[in-house]
């Protein structure tokens, strides 16, 4: 009996330490964070980038609309990154357009100096697109006063669930 307590003991030791030896060894490569409305992805193999996703409807030039998708790949969302947007005029005599750039973020604004702004800065030569950060995590289009492009709620990009 006496004997069966100390090897018990160094069982439950070396237990224990094959257990930590490798700390986060069955840690996931993509973590899925869910926040309220915001969902966010994380995954490690494009060193800590992060994509978010967003689709809707905007207006767009002309008093055309589109259905639109937006993915934003940044460290974080509040943080400059690039962008992909594909846009499906609603309108079928249309052709569909894929952009991409650079994503700028601002904060403030004349009417709201707590505002998130979005600059969408083309590397094909398009017109720069300005979209604001929502309270509830969508993106509203902005013209060129900065002020919403459209009255229409339904008219805003809201976060894609993955």
């Amino acid at each position: 009996m006496k004997k069966l307590i100390p090897l018990t003991a160094v069982a439950a030791v070396l237990l224990f330490a094959s257990c930590n030896s490798c700390g986060n060894c069955n840690k996931p490569q993509g973590i899925m964070i869910e926040s309220d409305s915001l969902y966010m992805v994380n995954d490690s193999t494009i060193a800590d980038a992060q994509t978010f996703i967003y689709e809707g409807t905007l207006p767009m030039t002309n008093g055309n609309i589109g259905d639109v998708l937006l993915t934003i790949q940044t460290v974080s969302l509040n943080e400059d990154g690039t962008y992909t947007i594909t846009t499906d005029y609603v309108n079928e005599a249309l052709a569909d357009e894929t952009d991409n750039g650079e994503v700028m973020v601002m904060i403030g604004m004349p009417t709201d100096s707590t505002a998130i702004i979005y600059e969408l800065v083309s590397a094909n030569g398009n017109p720069k697109m300005n979209l604001m950060l929502s309270p509830d995590s969508s993106l509203v289009k902005l013209d060129s006063k900065m002020k919403p492009a459209s009255m229409n709620p339904a008219h805003k990009l809201v976060p894609k669930k993955q």
